[in-house]
């Protein structure tokens, strides 16, 4: 991911989900980068929808 702000933010979110650290690393790799960013969301969703 190219902008820092997005980034650090999805981090977050990635964590406070408490999914795996290699979707960290792979958020530097452009090509990966939008489908994480897509299923962090959707999971994101998902866990609203639950509490």
């Amino acid at each position: 991911m190219k902008d820092q702000k997005s980034k650090i933010e999805m981090i977050r979110h990635i964590e406070s989900l408490q999914l795996s650290d290699a979707l960290i690393v792979a958020l530097e790799d452009t090509r990966q980068a939008e489908s994480i960013v897509e299923a962090v969301q959707f999971l994101q969703g998902l866990s609203q929808q639950w509490n």
